[in-house]
């Protein structure tokens, strides 16, 4: 701060303290995006607002010159200078500079500084057979919106949306990781994004498209050259309305941990456990519903993610989408309240429903009638005939 202060009192007096006043009749640099980088401002390319350069005085060999001051550019792309000589530097770390970037400028000129940054550009398609690869034919998706910020850094997110034709371009970035997102369409058009995995280390790099089928998402970009353009950053949806939930089973736990069939007691607390499987060419999200019998108590359930408990049914959501042929579980603890006959449980997604019967006595687990184990009773006859023998035995050895 000091540095600064002492260089404008310094401008001041070499200019007669009239370089403030006379302001407008200062320098101008203007800074501008160089799309095709020959050097040569066109009506279609935008000014660099915001952008940082440097200035120094040349003549001026005292304290601050070595250093200089930072100097940016309005929302229109300009910066004016006081009235003397500057020599201005634009900074070449971050972006490729197609004219000069440092050069001296005198009161009343006007030095235009063209800069070209990196781009990362794609297409958003649908792709119909669920293959992974664009095919002639296939639907472009104008509209879609798609979201680049750097990985860790909180902020400076940039938004776009793809043109009729599918694509889209993030240009004029600096040297920086970048991390993209595809937006969820599900609730558009029910549509999803196509498998593709980038999660790993080592991810297959022949996937066509660049956005991970689990949450939209690409893998963390480098841009480590200035300029660089990063092509073919292609998103693919699949239509998740062929997607199934198909219910696959339905296992009842018994109260001694059993799950053979058997006739259940009034006061039994049993688990019902359905099993269901989602089918189809997407990941998507799903839900499924476990229906119990009359006389079955719902006590609660067990890692259920989102339900929704009725007197005689669980109707389950797993809002994270599910990867195809991924088996979920919806398990429900219940209480026998009074006796039933032979009666379902049913289990349905999308296809179904899978049934099992189950039957309740009409009493107590304590008051149930007790089982006659034969086989104990067998084995007990058993040593009863051999204790009889051996002293059938020991008698006869001693009367003889």
């Amino acid at each position: 701060m000091l540095r600064t202060v002492i260089f404008v009192l310094v401008v001041l007096l070499a200019t007669g303290g009239t370089g403030l006043a006379a302001a407008q009749d200062g320098a101008e640099v203007e800074v501008f995006w160089d799309r095709n980088r020959d050097g040569v401002r066109q009506a279609d390319e935008p000014p660099f607002g915001h952008a940082y350069f440097s200035v120094t005085n040349p003549d001026f060999r005292g304290y601050p010159d070595t250093a200089g001051y930072p100097v940016y550019t309005d929302d229109h792309g300009l910066a004016k200078l006081e009235p003397r000589r500057w020599s201005v530097a634009f900074p070449e770390e971050s972006y490729v500079v197609t004219t000069t970037a440092v050069a001296e400028v005198d009161p009343g000129e006007k030095l235009v500084i063209g800069v070209h940054g990196a781009a990362i550009c794609g297409t958003a398609w649908l792709d119909e057979n669920a293959d992974g690869r664009r095919q002639d034919g296939e639907r472009l998706i104008g509209g879609h919106e798609i979201r680049a910020r750097h990985p860790v850094n909180v902020g400076g997110e940039r938004t776009t949306t793809t043109a009729d034709d599918g694509t889209y371009c993030f240009r004029d970035l600096p040297v920086d990781h970048y991390q993209l997102t595809s937006a969820d369409r599900l609730a558009i058009d029910r549509t999803t994004w196509g498998v593709a995995h980038w999660r790993s280390d080592d991810a297959d790099e022949d996937q066509v498209s660049k956005f991970d089928v689990a949450d939209g998402r690409s893998k963390v970009l480098k841009v480590d050259i200035p300029g660089t353009d990063v092509d073919d950053v292609d998103t693919a949806f699949v239509k998740a309305d062929e997607n199934t939930v198909e219910p696959l089973g339905i296992t009842v736990v018994n109260p001694d941990g059993s799950t053979s069939p058997r006739d259940l007691a009034v006061g039994d607390r049993i688990r019902v456990i359905g099993e269901l499987r989602a089918r189809g060419p997407a990941y998507d999200s799903y839900n499924g519903s476990l229906h119990l019998p009359e006389g079955l108590k719902i006590l609660g359930t067990e890692g259920i993610p989102a339900k929704v408990e009725e007197r005689n049914a669980v109707r389950v959501g797993f809002p994270d989408r599910r990867a195809p042929e991924q088996v979920e579980r919806v398990v429900v603890i219940a209480e026998v309240e009074k006796a039933f006959s032979h009666t379902e449980v049913s289990l349905y997604g999308t296809r179904g429903p899978v049934t099992v019967k189950i039957q309740a006595l009409g009493f107590e687990p304590a008051k149930r009638a007790t089982t006659v184990r034969w086989d104990l009773v067998i084995t007990l006859a058993l040593l009863l005939m051999m204790v009889f023998s051996v002293w059938w035995l020991r008698g006869r050895r001693t009367r003889s």
